[in-house]
């Protein structure tokens, strides 16, 4: 078993309590007087480097705090400023100029928002006037940002989609972007009407729906009762 601690500091102060002991008969343990002697000295030493130490750890605590405390001060001064000339180059005919004799990098143009998502998850309501509603959601596809969608559609006996009309994107009221059809024919009561959505940003285009197919419910007189999303391209929801 050791008898020395580990710690330095407790290495100091074992030393440090044992010198009076030590000293006081050295011989009676087998000890000299020198040798209690020259322990006596270098325990001193000891003590001393290490109290420089704590004195040093602290004072480099210290200027630590105060050069993080600078910086801080004068990146905020700095930021400052750049954000003063990037206002001042905006305001000239030759920005670039500006940035130049600034020595500061020109701002990058802003990246374009890219087109919609895919449209997905949609509903179809029929109205009372016999339109019908269809609505989706899809990313990034916010009216504001100049979002937009084309809705093409296929009935019986047609073999290809033609397109209908557009409608723009979602809205801070409504997440979801909707389109009325007003002239759903007759003929689309037997194998339904199938439609496709596609988003477009400008002259970026999204992703084109799935394809969604609306069956209808008909009366005795031929008129629609109710449509319902047949499919399930992507977990649509249904509705009266």
């Amino acid at each position: 078993m050791s008898v020395l601690p580990v710690n330095a500091l407790e290495q100091i102060q074992f030393c440090e309590s044992h010198l009076a002991p030590w000293g006081n008969e050295p011989t009676a343990i087998g000890l000299t007087a020198t040798q209690v002697t020259a322990l006596t000295n270098v325990t001193m030493q000891a003590r001393q480097a290490y109290n420089d130490a704590q004195t040093a750890r602290l004072a480099s605590k210290a200027a630590t705090t105060t050069l993080n405390s600078r910086v801080a001060a004068m990146r905020a001064q700095a930021s400052d400023l750049i954000r003063q000339i990037k206002a001042y180059a905006q305001l000239q005919n030759n920005p670039a100029a500006v940035y130049a004799d600034a020595q500061i990098p020109e701002p990058a143009a802003p990246a374009p928002l890219p087109a919609p998502g895919k449209p997905q998850l949609f509903t179809v309501t029929l109205n009372p006037d016999g339109s019908v509603n269809l609505s989706w959601e899809a990313e990034n596809s916010a009216a504001s940002s100049g979002a937009f969608f084309s809705v093409s559609r296929k009935l019986p006996g047609q073999s290809a989609y033609v397109p209908i009309g557009g409608t723009s994107g979602s809205t801070v009221e409504s997440r979801r972007a909707s389109f009325t059809d007003y002239t759903v024919p007759a003929s689309a009561a037997g194998t339904g009407a199938s439609y496709i959505v596609q988003g477009y940003r400008g002259t970026r285009a999204g992703t084109p729906s799935d394809a969604v197919i609306v069956q209808f419910g008909v009366d005795g007189a031929g008129g629609f009762t109710s449509a319902t999303i047949a499919n399930a391209p992507d977990a649509p929801r249904l509705a009266a």
